[in-house]
Protein backbone atom coordinates (compact mmCIF):
# COMPACT_ATOMS: atom_id res chain seq x y z
CA UNK A 1 0.00 0.00 0.00
CA UNK A 2 0.99 3.65 -0.41
CA UNK A 3 1.08 6.06 2.50
CA UNK A 4 1.59 9.80 1.94
CA UNK A 5 3.42 12.01 4.43
CA UNK A 6 1.45 15.21 4.00
CA UNK A 7 2.71 17.28 6.95
CA UNK A 8 5.80 17.87 9.08
CA UNK A 9 4.10 17.06 12.38
CA UNK A 10 5.64 14.74 14.96
CA UNK A 11 2.52 12.57 15.03
CA UNK A 12 -1.03 12.26 13.78
CA UNK A 13 -2.53 11.36 10.44
CA UNK A 14 -0.27 12.33 7.55
CA UNK A 15 2.88 12.39 9.69
CA UNK A 16 5.94 10.22 9.11
CA UNK A 17 5.29 8.48 12.43
CA UNK A 18 1.77 7.63 11.31
CA UNK A 19 2.99 6.35 7.93
CA UNK A 20 5.58 4.05 9.53
CA UNK A 21 2.95 2.66 11.89
CA UNK A 22 0.60 1.98 9.02
CA UNK A 23 3.31 0.35 6.93
CA UNK A 24 4.34 -1.92 9.80
CA UNK A 25 0.72 -2.96 10.28
CA UNK A 26 0.23 -3.71 6.58
CA UNK A 27 1.74 -7.04 5.62
CA UNK A 28 3.93 -7.09 2.49
CA UNK A 29 5.56 -4.32 0.51
CA UNK A 30 4.49 -0.74 1.24
CA UNK A 31 5.60 2.66 0.01
CA UNK A 32 5.90 5.82 2.08
CA UNK A 33 6.07 8.97 -0.02
CA UNK A 34 6.59 12.56 1.07
CA UNK A 35 4.38 15.21 -0.53
CA UNK A 36 6.34 17.62 -2.71
CA UNK A 37 4.97 20.60 -0.80
CA UNK A 38 7.17 19.66 2.18
CA UNK A 39 10.42 20.28 0.29
CA UNK A 40 12.96 22.06 2.49
CA UNK A 41 11.01 21.25 5.65
CA UNK A 42 12.02 19.69 8.97
CA UNK A 43 10.30 16.85 10.80
CA UNK A 44 11.20 17.31 14.45
CA UNK A 45 10.61 14.30 16.69
CA UNK A 46 9.77 14.25 20.37
CA UNK A 47 10.38 10.49 20.77
CA UNK A 48 11.73 7.54 18.85
CA UNK A 49 9.96 6.29 15.75
CA UNK A 50 8.83 2.69 15.58
CA UNK A 51 11.35 0.16 14.34
CA UNK A 52 10.71 -0.60 10.66
CA UNK A 53 9.84 -4.31 10.67
CA UNK A 54 8.15 -4.85 7.31
CA UNK A 55 9.33 -4.30 3.73
CA UNK A 56 8.96 -0.64 2.83
CA UNK A 57 10.24 1.97 0.42
CA UNK A 58 10.65 5.30 2.23
CA UNK A 59 10.81 7.97 -0.43
CA UNK A 60 11.63 11.43 0.80
CA UNK A 61 12.24 14.26 -1.64
CA UNK A 62 15.29 14.55 -3.88
CA UNK A 63 16.48 17.76 -5.53
CA UNK A 64 17.70 18.09 -9.08
CA UNK A 65 21.28 17.75 -7.80
CA UNK A 66 20.47 14.49 -6.00
CA UNK A 67 20.40 16.03 -2.52
CA UNK A 68 17.68 15.20 0.05
CA UNK A 69 15.01 17.84 0.62
CA UNK A 70 13.51 16.80 3.98
CA UNK A 71 15.34 17.02 7.33
CA UNK A 72 14.49 14.36 9.92
CA UNK A 73 15.66 15.68 13.31
CA UNK A 74 15.62 12.93 15.93
CA UNK A 75 16.26 15.43 18.76
CA UNK A 76 18.24 12.85 20.72
CA UNK A 77 15.79 9.97 20.15
CA UNK A 78 16.75 6.74 18.36
CA UNK A 79 17.69 6.92 14.71
CA UNK A 80 15.95 4.94 12.00
CA UNK A 81 16.11 1.18 12.48
CA UNK A 82 15.27 -1.53 9.92
CA UNK A 83 15.02 -4.87 11.73
CA UNK A 84 13.87 -8.43 11.11
CA UNK A 85 13.54 -10.66 8.08
CA UNK A 86 10.28 -9.05 7.00
CA UNK A 87 12.04 -5.67 6.67
CA UNK A 88 14.55 -7.00 4.15
CA UNK A 89 14.61 -5.50 0.64
CA UNK A 90 13.53 -2.08 1.92
CA UNK A 91 14.84 1.23 0.57
CA UNK A 92 15.49 4.70 1.95
CA UNK A 93 16.11 7.94 0.05
CA UNK A 94 15.59 11.67 0.21
CA UNK A 95 16.15 12.52 3.90
CA UNK A 96 18.80 14.14 6.05
CA UNK A 97 19.06 12.13 9.29
CA UNK A 98 20.45 14.21 12.16
CA UNK A 99 20.83 14.40 15.96
CA UNK A 100 19.98 10.80 16.81
CA UNK A 101 20.85 9.82 20.37
CA UNK A 102 22.81 6.88 18.98
CA UNK A 103 23.37 5.70 15.42
CA UNK A 104 21.66 7.69 12.69
CA UNK A 105 20.64 4.57 10.76
CA UNK A 106 20.77 0.93 11.87
CA UNK A 107 20.43 -1.94 9.41
CA UNK A 108 19.40 -5.11 11.24
CA UNK A 109 17.68 -6.50 8.14
CA UNK A 110 19.22 -7.54 4.83
CA UNK A 111 19.30 -6.19 1.27
CA UNK A 112 18.53 -2.60 2.25
CA UNK A 113 19.35 0.15 -0.27
CA UNK A 114 20.16 3.66 0.98
CA UNK A 115 20.53 6.44 -1.59
CA UNK A 116 20.47 10.25 -1.76
CA UNK A 117 20.56 10.59 2.00
CA UNK A 118 22.58 12.86 4.28
CA UNK A 119 23.52 11.36 7.63
CA UNK A 120 24.87 13.80 10.21
CA UNK A 121 24.62 16.86 7.95
CA UNK A 122 21.87 19.40 7.29
CA UNK A 123 20.13 19.94 3.97
CA UNK A 124 22.71 22.51 2.91
CA UNK A 125 25.40 19.79 2.81
CA UNK A 126 27.66 21.96 4.93
CA UNK A 127 26.25 22.21 8.44
CA UNK A 128 27.14 19.32 10.70
CA UNK A 129 24.29 18.15 12.96
CA UNK A 130 25.89 15.09 14.45
CA UNK A 131 24.22 11.84 15.27
CA UNK A 132 25.62 10.88 18.65
CA UNK A 133 26.71 7.43 17.58
CA UNK A 134 27.76 6.19 14.17
CA UNK A 135 26.25 7.45 10.97
CA UNK A 136 25.31 3.94 9.80
CA UNK A 137 25.55 0.66 11.73
CA UNK A 138 25.20 -2.60 9.81
CA UNK A 139 24.80 -5.51 12.21
CA UNK A 140 25.66 -9.19 11.95
CA UNK A 141 22.00 -9.90 11.16
CA UNK A 142 22.19 -7.77 8.02
CA UNK A 143 23.90 -8.73 4.74
CA UNK A 144 23.91 -7.72 1.07
CA UNK A 145 23.06 -4.06 1.57
CA UNK A 146 23.86 -1.21 -0.83
CA UNK A 147 24.90 2.08 0.73
CA UNK A 148 25.06 4.43 -2.24
CA UNK A 149 24.67 4.06 -5.98
CA UNK A 150 26.20 1.38 -8.17
CA UNK A 151 25.22 3.13 -11.41
CA UNK A 152 27.15 6.39 -11.98
CA UNK A 153 25.18 9.10 -13.72
CA UNK A 154 25.88 10.05 -17.29
CA UNK A 155 26.28 13.58 -18.57
CA UNK A 156 27.66 14.86 -15.27
CA UNK A 157 31.34 15.07 -14.20
CA UNK A 158 32.21 12.15 -11.96
CA UNK A 159 33.90 14.49 -9.50
CA UNK A 160 30.49 16.06 -8.85
CA UNK A 161 28.56 12.82 -8.45
CA UNK A 162 27.73 11.11 -5.19
CA UNK A 163 24.80 9.43 -3.52
CA UNK A 164 24.97 9.64 0.29
CA UNK A 165 26.79 12.15 2.48
CA UNK A 166 27.85 10.63 5.81
CA UNK A 167 29.78 13.16 7.87
CA UNK A 168 30.10 14.89 11.23
CA UNK A 169 28.83 11.97 13.31
CA UNK A 170 30.24 11.45 16.80
CA UNK A 171 31.14 7.85 16.04
CA UNK A 172 32.33 6.49 12.70
CA UNK A 173 30.68 7.16 9.37
CA UNK A 174 29.81 3.53 8.60
CA UNK A 175 30.39 0.55 10.90
CA UNK A 176 30.07 -2.94 9.43
CA UNK A 177 29.96 -5.30 12.41
CA UNK A 178 30.07 -8.96 11.47
CA UNK A 179 28.16 -8.31 8.25
CA UNK A 180 28.91 -9.68 4.80
CA UNK A 181 28.52 -8.92 1.07
CA UNK A 182 27.68 -5.22 1.46
CA UNK A 183 28.48 -2.66 -1.24
CA UNK A 184 29.50 0.85 -0.19
CA UNK A 185 29.65 2.92 -3.38
CA UNK A 186 29.65 6.52 -4.57
CA UNK A 187 29.40 8.20 -1.15
CA UNK A 188 31.14 11.11 0.54
CA UNK A 189 32.23 10.18 4.04
CA UNK A 190 33.79 12.90 6.18
CA UNK A 191 33.51 15.93 3.89
CA UNK A 192 30.98 18.52 2.88
CA UNK A 193 28.62 17.72 0.03
CA UNK A 194 30.85 19.35 -2.57
CA UNK A 195 33.83 17.29 -1.39
CA UNK A 196 36.05 20.30 -0.78
CA UNK A 197 35.95 20.83 3.02
CA UNK A 198 36.60 18.76 6.12
CA UNK A 199 33.43 17.68 7.96
CA UNK A 200 34.89 14.54 9.44
CA UNK A 201 33.25 11.90 11.53
CA UNK A 202 34.80 11.72 15.00
CA UNK A 203 35.70 8.08 14.49
CA UNK A 204 36.74 6.29 11.32
CA UNK A 205 35.26 6.91 7.91
CA UNK A 206 34.42 3.20 7.48
CA UNK A 207 35.10 0.52 10.08
CA UNK A 208 34.88 -3.20 9.25
CA UNK A 209 35.14 -5.45 12.28
CA UNK A 210 33.97 -8.67 13.96
CA UNK A 211 34.85 -11.00 11.08
CA UNK A 212 33.03 -9.00 8.40
CA UNK A 213 33.57 -10.66 5.01
CA UNK A 214 33.21 -10.06 1.28
CA UNK A 215 32.36 -6.37 1.56
CA UNK A 216 33.09 -4.05 -1.36
CA UNK A 217 34.11 -0.45 -0.73
CA UNK A 218 33.87 1.29 -4.09
CA UNK A 219 33.61 -0.70 -7.29
CA UNK A 220 35.11 -1.54 -10.65
CA UNK A 221 33.03 0.73 -12.89
CA UNK A 222 35.22 3.02 -14.97
CA UNK A 223 35.25 5.14 -18.10
CA UNK A 224 38.43 3.79 -19.62
CA UNK A 225 40.65 6.13 -17.66
CA UNK A 226 44.39 5.54 -17.70
CA UNK A 227 46.46 8.13 -15.81
CA UNK A 228 49.62 6.85 -17.46
CA UNK A 229 48.23 8.21 -20.76
CA UNK A 230 46.80 11.42 -19.26
CA UNK A 231 43.28 9.99 -19.38
CA UNK A 232 41.62 10.83 -16.07
CA UNK A 233 38.14 10.09 -14.79
CA UNK A 234 37.21 9.41 -11.21
CA UNK A 235 36.39 5.72 -10.86
CA UNK A 236 32.63 5.61 -11.11
CA UNK A 237 31.73 3.70 -7.96
CA UNK A 238 34.44 4.96 -5.66
CA UNK A 239 33.83 6.75 -2.36
CA UNK A 240 35.43 9.93 -1.09
CA UNK A 241 36.60 9.08 2.45
CA UNK A 242 38.39 12.08 3.89
CA UNK A 243 38.65 14.36 6.91
CA UNK A 244 37.75 11.74 9.49
CA UNK A 245 39.27 12.04 12.95
CA UNK A 246 40.70 8.53 13.00
CA UNK A 247 41.43 6.32 9.99
CA UNK A 248 39.77 6.68 6.64
CA UNK A 249 39.08 2.92 6.55
CA UNK A 250 39.86 0.50 9.38
CA UNK A 251 39.62 -3.24 8.74
CA UNK A 252 40.30 -5.27 11.87
CA UNK A 253 39.19 -8.05 14.21
CA UNK A 254 39.60 -10.86 11.68
CA UNK A 255 37.53 -9.28 8.95
CA UNK A 256 38.55 -10.92 5.70
CA UNK A 257 38.15 -10.94 1.91
CA UNK A 258 37.06 -7.32 1.73
CA UNK A 259 37.95 -5.17 -1.29
CA UNK A 260 38.62 -1.47 -1.89
CA UNK A 261 38.26 -0.21 -5.46
CA UNK A 262 38.37 3.31 -6.83
CA UNK A 263 38.22 5.30 -3.59
CA UNK A 264 39.79 8.67 -2.86
CA UNK A 265 40.97 8.44 0.74
CA UNK A 266 42.46 11.62 2.24
CA UNK A 267 41.88 13.96 -0.70
CA UNK A 268 39.20 16.27 -2.02
CA UNK A 269 36.66 15.16 -4.63
CA UNK A 270 39.08 15.93 -7.45
CA UNK A 271 41.73 13.75 -5.85
CA UNK A 272 44.40 16.46 -6.08
CA UNK A 273 44.28 18.32 -2.73
CA UNK A 274 44.52 17.00 0.81
CA UNK A 275 41.60 16.62 3.22
CA UNK A 276 43.50 14.16 5.33
CA UNK A 277 42.13 11.58 7.69
CA UNK A 278 43.81 12.12 11.06
CA UNK A 279 45.05 8.53 11.29
CA UNK A 280 46.04 6.30 8.40
CA UNK A 281 44.23 6.40 5.10
CA UNK A 282 43.60 2.65 5.33
CA UNK A 283 44.58 0.50 8.31
CA UNK A 284 44.40 -3.30 8.10
CA UNK A 285 45.10 -4.81 11.53
CA UNK A 286 44.76 -8.47 12.45
CA UNK A 287 42.67 -9.03 9.33
CA UNK A 288 43.89 -11.45 6.65
CA UNK A 289 43.10 -11.69 2.92
CA UNK A 290 42.01 -8.09 2.23
CA UNK A 291 42.79 -6.13 -0.93
CA UNK A 292 43.20 -2.69 -2.48
CA UNK A 293 42.75 -3.15 -6.21
CA UNK A 294 43.04 -0.63 -9.06
CA UNK A 295 42.98 -2.98 -12.03
CA UNK A 296 43.30 -6.61 -12.98
CA UNK A 297 46.07 -8.24 -14.95
CA UNK A 298 44.12 -8.09 -18.20
CA UNK A 299 43.07 -4.43 -18.03
CA UNK A 300 44.77 -1.08 -18.51
CA UNK A 301 46.77 0.49 -15.66
CA UNK A 302 44.94 2.24 -12.84
CA UNK A 303 41.45 2.20 -14.35
CA UNK A 304 39.66 2.06 -10.99
CA UNK A 305 42.55 3.01 -8.77
CA UNK A 306 42.43 3.95 -5.09
CA UNK A 307 44.12 7.24 -4.25
CA UNK A 308 45.32 7.01 -0.64
CA UNK A 309 47.03 10.33 -0.12
CA UNK A 310 47.06 13.40 2.11
CA UNK A 311 46.58 11.52 5.37
CA UNK A 312 48.12 12.55 8.70
CA UNK A 313 49.86 9.22 9.25
CA UNK A 314 50.50 6.57 6.60
CA UNK A 315 48.62 5.98 3.40
CA UNK A 316 48.20 2.27 4.14
CA UNK A 317 49.18 0.45 7.32
CA UNK A 318 49.24 -3.37 7.37
CA UNK A 319 49.84 -4.84 10.83
CA UNK A 320 49.71 -8.51 11.89
CA UNK A 321 47.74 -9.35 8.74
CA UNK A 322 48.52 -12.02 6.15
CA UNK A 323 47.92 -12.25 2.41
CA UNK A 324 47.15 -8.60 1.73
CA UNK A 325 47.03 -7.67 -1.97
CA UNK A 326 47.82 -4.14 -3.17
CA UNK A 327 47.53 -3.58 -6.93
CA UNK A 328 47.57 -0.38 -9.02
CA UNK A 329 47.02 2.41 -6.47
CA UNK A 330 48.45 5.82 -5.69
CA UNK A 331 50.02 6.47 -2.27
CA UNK A 332 51.14 10.09 -1.81
CA UNK A 333 50.29 11.24 -5.31
CA UNK A 334 47.04 12.73 -6.60
CA UNK A 335 44.57 11.17 -8.99
CA UNK A 336 46.17 13.01 -11.91
CA UNK A 337 49.44 11.06 -11.57
CA UNK A 338 51.18 14.41 -11.18
CA UNK A 339 50.25 16.43 -8.09
CA UNK A 340 51.96 15.52 -4.83
CA UNK A 341 49.39 14.99 -2.04
CA UNK A 342 51.71 13.72 0.66
CA UNK A 343 50.87 11.26 3.37
CA UNK A 344 52.66 12.55 6.46
CA UNK A 345 54.06 9.11 7.25
CA UNK A 346 54.95 6.36 4.81
CA UNK A 347 53.04 5.63 1.65
CA UNK A 348 52.68 2.00 2.75
CA UNK A 349 53.83 0.61 6.12
CA UNK A 350 53.88 -3.17 6.66
CA UNK A 351 54.67 -4.14 10.24
CA UNK A 352 54.23 -6.64 13.06
CA UNK A 353 54.20 -10.28 11.97
CA UNK A 354 52.40 -9.74 8.66
CA UNK A 355 53.07 -12.46 6.10
CA UNK A 356 52.87 -12.54 2.31
CA UNK A 357 51.94 -8.98 1.48
CA UNK A 358 51.83 -8.58 -2.30
CA UNK A 359 52.55 -4.97 -3.26
CA UNK A 360 52.16 -4.80 -7.03
CA UNK A 361 52.65 -7.42 -9.68
CA UNK A 362 53.25 -7.81 -13.39
CA UNK A 363 52.33 -4.84 -15.56
CA UNK A 364 49.77 -3.26 -15.09
CA UNK A 365 49.52 -4.14 -11.38
CA UNK A 366 52.27 -1.88 -9.98
CA UNK A 367 51.63 0.93 -7.49
CA UNK A 368 52.87 4.50 -7.23
CA UNK A 369 54.45 5.32 -3.85
CA UNK A 370 55.67 8.88 -4.27
CA UNK A 371 55.64 12.27 -2.61
CA UNK A 372 55.26 10.98 0.96
CA UNK A 373 56.90 12.67 3.93
CA UNK A 374 58.24 9.31 5.07
CA UNK A 375 59.31 6.40 2.89
CA UNK A 376 57.45 5.23 -0.16
CA UNK A 377 57.27 1.77 1.46
CA UNK A 378 58.45 0.65 4.92
CA UNK A 379 58.72 -3.03 5.86
CA UNK A 380 59.57 -3.52 9.54
CA UNK A 381 59.45 -5.79 12.61
CA UNK A 382 59.07 -9.50 11.74
CA UNK A 383 57.29 -9.15 8.41
CA UNK A 384 57.94 -12.05 6.05
CA UNK A 385 57.13 -12.90 2.47
CA UNK A 386 56.81 -9.27 1.37
CA UNK A 387 57.18 -8.45 -2.33
CA UNK A 388 57.34 -5.07 -4.03
CA UNK A 389 56.84 -5.60 -7.75
CA UNK A 390 56.64 -2.79 -10.32
CA UNK A 391 56.58 0.04 -7.79
CA UNK A 392 57.24 3.63 -8.82
CA UNK A 393 59.03 4.79 -5.66
CA UNK A 394 59.71 8.53 -5.79
CA UNK A 395 58.36 9.30 -9.24
CA UNK A 396 55.02 9.32 -11.03
CA UNK A 397 53.86 6.36 -13.11
CA UNK A 398 56.11 6.41 -16.19
CA UNK A 399 56.78 10.10 -15.55
CA UNK A 400 58.42 12.83 -13.52
CA UNK A 401 60.08 13.04 -10.13
CA UNK A 402 57.83 13.10 -7.04
CA UNK A 403 60.27 12.53 -4.17
CA UNK A 404 59.55 10.71 -0.97
CA UNK A 405 61.21 12.69 1.78
CA UNK A 406 62.94 9.57 3.05
CA UNK A 407 63.71 6.52 0.88
CA UNK A 408 61.84 4.85 -1.94
CA UNK A 409 61.77 1.56 0.00
CA UNK A 410 62.99 0.98 3.56
CA UNK A 411 63.38 -2.56 4.91
CA UNK A 412 64.31 -3.54 8.46
CA UNK A 413 62.15 -6.66 8.86
CA UNK A 414 63.78 -9.80 10.17
CA UNK A 415 61.12 -12.22 8.89
CA UNK A 416 62.85 -12.91 5.60
CA UNK A 417 61.76 -13.92 2.11
CA UNK A 418 61.56 -10.28 1.00
CA UNK A 419 61.64 -9.59 -2.73
CA UNK A 420 62.31 -6.22 -4.38
CA UNK A 421 61.57 -6.87 -8.02
CA UNK A 422 61.23 -4.73 -11.16
CA UNK A 423 60.84 -1.42 -9.33
CA UNK A 424 61.93 2.07 -10.28
CA UNK A 425 63.26 3.83 -7.17
CA UNK A 426 64.36 7.30 -8.13
CA UNK A 427 64.24 10.94 -7.05
CA UNK A 428 64.01 10.31 -3.30
CA UNK A 429 65.48 12.70 -0.74
CA UNK A 430 67.38 9.86 0.94
CA UNK A 431 68.09 6.48 -0.67
CA UNK A 432 66.46 4.54 -3.43
CA UNK A 433 66.51 1.37 -1.31
CA UNK A 434 67.58 1.33 2.35
CA UNK A 435 68.12 -2.06 4.04
CA UNK A 436 68.76 -1.70 7.75
CA UNK A 437 68.29 -3.05 11.28
CA UNK A 438 68.23 -6.84 11.42
CA UNK A 439 66.82 -7.25 7.94
CA UNK A 440 67.65 -10.58 6.34
CA UNK A 441 66.90 -12.81 3.38
CA UNK A 442 66.30 -10.10 0.79
CA UNK A 443 66.57 -10.49 -2.96
CA UNK A 444 66.93 -7.33 -5.05
CA UNK A 445 66.54 -8.04 -8.79
CA UNK A 446 66.04 -6.41 -11.27
CA UNK A 447 65.45 -2.72 -10.49
CA UNK A 448 66.25 0.75 -11.80
CA UNK A 449 67.57 3.03 -9.08
CA UNK A 450 68.38 6.66 -9.89
CA UNK A 451 67.19 6.95 -13.49
CA UNK A 452 63.86 7.41 -15.25
CA UNK A 453 61.34 4.61 -15.74
CA UNK A 454 63.14 3.28 -18.79
CA UNK A 455 66.66 3.56 -17.36
CA UNK A 456 67.71 5.86 -20.18
CA UNK A 457 67.73 9.39 -18.70
CA UNK A 458 69.24 11.11 -15.69
CA UNK A 459 67.34 14.40 -15.89
CA UNK A 460 64.06 15.56 -17.35
CA UNK A 461 64.43 16.79 -20.92
CA UNK A 462 62.36 19.90 -20.29
CA UNK A 463 64.11 20.74 -17.00
CA UNK A 464 67.75 19.65 -16.67
CA UNK A 465 67.70 20.68 -12.99
CA UNK A 466 65.06 18.02 -12.34
CA UNK A 467 67.10 14.87 -11.76
CA UNK A 468 65.91 11.33 -11.09
CA UNK A 469 68.89 10.90 -8.78
CA UNK A 470 68.30 9.74 -5.25
CA UNK A 471 69.93 12.43 -3.14
CA UNK A 472 71.92 9.95 -1.07
CA UNK A 473 72.79 6.38 -2.07
CA UNK A 474 71.16 4.15 -4.63
CA UNK A 475 71.21 1.23 -2.19
CA UNK A 476 72.28 1.65 1.44
CA UNK A 477 72.85 -1.48 3.55
CA UNK A 478 73.72 -0.87 7.20
CA UNK A 479 73.46 -1.98 10.83
CA UNK A 480 73.12 -5.79 11.11
CA UNK A 481 71.39 -6.43 7.79
CA UNK A 482 72.50 -9.75 6.30
CA UNK A 483 71.81 -12.44 3.72
CA UNK A 484 71.13 -9.99 0.90
CA UNK A 485 71.35 -10.77 -2.79
CA UNK A 486 71.65 -7.79 -5.14
CA UNK A 487 71.76 -9.96 -8.18
CA UNK A 488 70.01 -12.42 -10.42
CA UNK A 489 69.15 -13.10 -14.00
CA UNK A 490 65.40 -12.64 -13.79
CA UNK A 491 64.24 -11.45 -17.20
CA UNK A 492 61.70 -8.62 -17.34
CA UNK A 493 61.21 -5.17 -18.83
CA UNK A 494 64.28 -4.27 -16.75
CA UNK A 495 67.15 -6.49 -17.95
CA UNK A 496 69.27 -6.24 -14.77
CA UNK A 497 69.77 -4.11 -11.66
CA UNK A 498 70.77 -0.67 -12.90
CA UNK A 499 71.99 1.65 -10.14
CA UNK A 500 73.17 4.94 -11.57
CA UNK A 501 73.10 8.74 -11.34
CA UNK A 502 72.70 8.87 -7.54
CA UNK A 503 74.20 11.76 -5.56
CA UNK A 504 75.89 9.38 -3.12
CA UNK A 505 77.26 5.93 -3.90
CA UNK A 506 75.61 3.39 -6.12
CA UNK A 507 75.83 0.84 -3.31
CA UNK A 508 77.06 1.68 0.20
CA UNK A 509 77.57 -1.17 2.69
CA UNK A 510 78.54 -0.18 6.23
CA UNK A 511 78.36 -1.13 9.93
CA UNK A 512 78.00 -4.89 10.58
CA UNK A 513 76.18 -5.68 7.36
CA UNK A 514 77.24 -9.10 6.03
CA UNK A 515 76.52 -12.04 3.71
CA UNK A 516 75.87 -9.81 0.71
CA UNK A 517 76.21 -10.97 -2.89
CA UNK A 518 76.30 -8.55 -5.82
CA UNK A 519 76.00 -9.95 -9.35
CA UNK A 520 74.41 -9.03 -12.68
CA UNK A 521 74.33 -5.32 -11.89
CA UNK A 522 75.16 -2.17 -13.86
CA UNK A 523 76.58 0.69 -11.83
CA UNK A 524 76.91 4.09 -13.47
CA UNK A 525 75.35 3.05 -16.79
CA UNK A 526 71.93 3.06 -18.37
CA UNK A 527 70.04 -0.20 -18.74
CA UNK A 528 71.65 -0.91 -22.12
CA UNK A 529 75.15 -0.56 -20.69
CA UNK A 530 76.17 2.11 -23.19
CA UNK A 531 75.44 5.57 -21.82
CA UNK A 532 77.30 6.63 -18.67
CA UNK A 533 75.39 8.01 -15.65
CA UNK A 534 77.95 7.91 -12.87
CA UNK A 535 77.00 7.78 -9.23
CA UNK A 536 78.54 10.98 -7.90
CA UNK A 537 80.61 9.61 -4.98
CA UNK A 538 81.47 6.29 -6.57
CA UNK A 539 79.99 2.98 -7.47
CA UNK A 540 80.52 0.83 -4.35
CA UNK A 541 81.59 1.87 -0.86
CA UNK A 542 82.52 -0.63 1.85
CA UNK A 543 82.75 0.57 5.44
CA UNK A 544 85.71 -0.26 7.71
CA UNK A 545 83.99 -3.29 9.28
CA UNK A 546 82.92 -4.78 5.98
CA UNK A 547 85.28 -7.34 4.43
CA UNK A 548 85.42 -7.92 0.72
CA UNK A 549 84.79 -11.57 -0.27
CA UNK A 550 83.86 -12.43 3.32
CA UNK A 551 81.00 -10.07 4.15
CA UNK A 552 80.51 -8.94 0.55
CA UNK A 553 81.03 -11.02 -2.58
CA UNK A 554 81.03 -9.40 -5.99
CA UNK A 555 80.72 -11.86 -8.82
CA UNK A 556 79.96 -11.99 -12.53
CA UNK A 557 78.17 -9.87 -15.09
CA UNK A 558 79.04 -6.57 -13.41
CA UNK A 559 79.45 -3.36 -15.38
CA UNK A 560 80.91 -0.16 -13.93
CA UNK A 561 81.13 3.29 -15.45
CA UNK A 562 84.49 4.35 -16.82
CA UNK A 563 87.06 5.50 -14.20
CA UNK A 564 84.77 4.43 -11.39
CA UNK A 565 85.61 0.81 -10.77
CA UNK A 566 86.41 1.98 -7.26
CA UNK A 567 86.34 0.22 -3.92
CA UNK A 568 86.50 2.68 -1.05
CA UNK A 569 87.36 1.70 2.47
CA UNK A 570 87.05 4.19 5.34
Amino acid sequence: MDFIVSNLSDSGTGSLRWAIGEANASSGFDQIQVDASLSGGTIGLSSSLAVLNDQVSIDGLIGDDGSPQVLLDFNGADGLIFSGNDASDSTLAGFALVDAGGDGLTLDASRITVENTYIGVGLDGVTGIANRGNGVLITSKSDNNVIGNLDPLTGEPLSEQFSNLISSNEGSGIVIKGSNWNKIANNRIGTTADGTEDLGNNGHGIHLKSKSKHNQIGGIAHQGNDPTKDEFARPGQGNLISGNDKNGVLINKKSTKNYLYGNFIGTDSQGTSAIGNSGDGVAIINADHNSLIGTTRNESPFIYYNVVSGNSNNGLRVRDSDDITIHANFFGLGADNSTVVANHGDGVLVEGNSKDTIHGGVIPLGNVNAGNKGNGISVTDEVSGFISFNTFGGLTAFGDIAPNQKSGIFISSSGGNTRIRTNVLSGNVQHGLHISGEAKDIWVDPNIIGLNTYGTQAVAKDDPSNSWANQMDGIRVDQQANDIRISGQRKSVIPQNTISNNDGYGIRIIDQASKIVINDTYLGYGVEGKKVFENIKGEIFLGPKVRLYNDVFVGSNMKYSANDYIWMFA
